[in-house]
């Protein structure tokens, strides 16, 4: 096969790079059978007499359009009163939640995971998770532990802030190529939690001039190959709004997944290196190719 220019190459890869990012978006009904279902949520705990409910809000990838399909948890906060429910601890909130949802949703199966309730609809699941505001910090909220004992801060509503700040500085791209990146954990077993991808893919962001999905996607297993090797045995990425508290402190706890991690990083890392070098050479069936072996058969189908 004659091989075409460069630019012609470039071209014809990103017009995959469009089709696959329609392709693990969530669609128009999904959307909606997320949002009927957050509003009627909404509804029935604001209505409730078990509890007083001061607001709610979605978060969490859901809130931030990072999202992809198959769906999985949406996050939604349940911003409790705190003089009604000063003497609850955070198990018996969690009950009491439940107990709410519960004679709404009879048939649907709930369980405590704390900190949330974790409602299994057919479509997703919603993790809903009851929160009492700190005076004087509007980010700041009090949530249940990991443990199920004792309460825990969350700044809930920060990242969704930064997130659109980002997208808008990255003309639009930064939010669907975390999407792409989401895919290409996914479907590896990459052990990266989603908020910490999108804290990496932040840092390639503010490190390169982006100009398209292929460079987001190229930038981000750069960054952090280099900051992994950089950081060896420390965390490096501050919770947003938070002082020693570190979005990436589960990995370095665990050496056997920050090995893979960082293996899974620098492997795909060189098909990215290759399939631009690909391009340069006018090759653009081998560069979709190698970008089909990071995000996998919905890629150049």
């Amino acid at each position: 096969m004659t091989p075409f220019s460069p630019e012609r190459a470039e071209n014809s890869v990103l017009e995959e790079f469009e089709k696959f990012r329609s392709k693990i978006e969530p669609t128009e009904k999904e959307k909606d059978s997320i949002s009927a279902s957050h509003i009627k949520m909404r509804t029935i705990l604001k209505n409730s007499v078990e509890l007083s409910v001061v607001d709610t809000f979605l978060t969490g990838s859901y809130a931030r359009q990072t999202m992809i399909r198959p769906l999985k948890d949406v996050d939604f906060f349940v911003q409790i009163n705190y003089g009604r429910h000063k003497n609850d601890s955070s198990i018996q909130l969690l009950k009491k939640v439940r107990r709410v949802l519960r004679s709404a949703y009879s048939l649907t199966p709930m369980t405590i995971v704390p900190p949330c309730v974790k409602v299994k609809f057919n479509f997703c699941h919603f993790e809903v998770v009851p929160a009492i505001g700190r005076k004087g910090n509007a980010d700041l909220f009090e949530i249940p532990s990991n443990s199920g004992r004792g309460w825990q801060f969350a700044y809930p509503k920060i990242p969704d802030n930064w997130m659109t700040q980002e997208n808008k500085k990255a003309g639009g791209f930064f939010k669907p190529t975390i999407k792409m990146l989401k895919r290409w954990r996914d479907v590896h077993n990459v052990p990266l939690r989603s908020f910490h991808l999108e804290m990496l893919a932040r840092l390639a962001f503010k490190y390169y001039n982006i100009k398209n999905y292929a460079q987001g996607v190229w930038a981000f297993f750069k960054r952090t190959n280099d900051l992994m090797d950089l950081y060896k045995r420390t965390p490096f990425i501050e919770e947003p709004g938070r002082t020693n508290v570190y979005v990436d402190q589960y990995l370095y706890n665990d050496l056997v997944k920050l090995k893979i991690v960082r293996r899974r990083i620098a492997l795909y890392y060189g098909y990215a290196q290759r399939a631009f070098d690909c391009v340069s050479k006018g090759r653009a069936g081998a560069a979709k190719r190698l970008w089909r072996n990071i995000f996998g058969n919905a890629f150049f189908v």
